[in-house]
């Protein structure tokens, strides 16, 4: 052991991370998307959700319809094990109730499966379904940006925190 070995090193502080995704640019991006397909009403639905509660990509594809609660949704096992509820504003609500509605039954092509988000064949997305969601949504925006879901999570913790949310109440949303 050198003596350099037991000497502690000071703890560096952890910046939050910030979103260059501006709260204009954001509505742009979910109004972008075409709700007139399934896959469509499906996209606005995951687009919606990614930002409204910052959850992350996996979380969102994990979901099941037994997460659904009223105006809430169970994220069960996420990053580090944890579970945790989170709020559905009325208009994240409402893109959900309607993918669930009047999408998702014509994509569901065999029973037992009841992850909230399918794909065309009716199975549970992968990571780059999601992603390739929320760009397809940035181009139809004209967004120069390199947008990806877990952009739309910071864009999240930003706005809230802007807005003069509570930083622990953004943490507990946000799984820390």
């Amino acid at each position: 052991l050198t003596p350099a070995a037991q000497v502690a090193l000071p703890k560096m502080r952890r910046r939050l991370p910030r979103s260059d995704l501006a709260p204009k640019e954001a509505i742009r991006l979910i109004e972008a998307v075409d709700t007139r397909s399934p896959l469509g009403m499906r996209d606005r639905a995951i687009i919606e959700l990614l930002y409204g509660t910052g959850m992350r990509n996996a979380e969102l594809r994990a979901l099941t319809l037994a997460d659904i609660g009223e105006r809430t949704l169970a994220i069960r096992a996420g990053k580090g094990g944890k579970d945790r509820v989170v709020p559905l504003g009325a208009i994240a609500a409402a893109a959900l109730s309607d993918y669930l509605q009047q999408a998702r039954p014509k994509l569901t092509r065999r029973d037992g499966v009841h992850n909230i988000f399918l794909t065309k064949n009716g199975m549970p997305l992968d990571c780059f379904a999601v992603i390739n969601a929320v760009r397809r949504a940035a181009k139809r925006a004209g967004l120069k940006k390199h947008l990806y879901p877990h952009l739309l999570r910071h864009a999240c913790a930003t706005h809230m925190l802007k807005g003069g949310a509570d930083i622990r109440h953004i943490q507990k949303l946000l799984g820390h």
